[in-house]
């Protein structure tokens, strides 16, 4: 199954070229990426946003990359507004499950209990 959402990846400087407002204050001589706050509020806001409107996601952290998909096409609508700044992917299930303890929502599995 084919999901679309975004994807932020903490190892990726080219992030700051995507969201260069949000990368004003970073130093990469001396900071990592995920220490990047602007960046990490810009993520966490913006998952907020969209589980007030739904909360038929998947979402959570793997390795460095921070997801948030669905296969749903009012959420798929719903995060492409959010995250205005930036373009949708696409990602198999199947990628998105390969570590199911990374995920923090999962509307898919109806057995997903984030609490494991």
């Amino acid at each position: 199954m084919q999901l679309k959402g975004i994807t932020i990846d903490f190892d990726d400087k080219k992030n700051c070229g995507l969201l260069p407002d949000l990368c004003l204050e970073w130093d990469e001589k001396f900071d990592e990426l995920e220490d990047n706050q602007n960046l990490v509020d810009y993520w966490e806001n913006n998952v907020k946003k969209v589980l007030s409107q739904t909360k038929n996601i998947v979402n959570g952290n793997i390795g460095s990359k921070a997801v948030i998909y669905s296969a749903d096409e009012e959420s798929i609508k719903i995060i492409k507004d959010v995250f205005s700044e930036l373009e949708l992917s696409i990602l198999s299930y199947e990628e998105l499950t390969s570590c199911e303890s990374c995920l923090l929502y999962n509307y898919l599995d109806k057995d997903f209990n984030k609490e494991k």
